[in-house]
């Protein structure tokens, strides 16, 4: 993996990376392939890795939803 992003706004970081290779993709001139998965750490934290022509990784705290069991 080419980018490791591991500091205190990182759910943001990944949300603007997700988006801005969205845009890439819809300006892009010809096919393109992206790709999100998002997977559960130990600790209460989520990994969430995007993969467009570059792989860029996020570790982010989960949020406590009020209808998790």
């Amino acid at each position: 993996m080419n980018t490791l992003q591991n500091t205190g706004d990182d759910e943001q970081k990944a949300r603007e990376r997700l988006l801005n290779s969205f845009d890439y993709l819809l300006s892009h001139n010809g096919s393109g392939h992206m790709e999100v998965n998002t997977k559960i750490l130990k600790r209460g934290q989520k990994e969430i890795t995007i993969q467009c022509s570059r792989c860029h990784r996020f570790i982010v705290d989960m949020k406590n939803e009020g209808g998790e069991q």
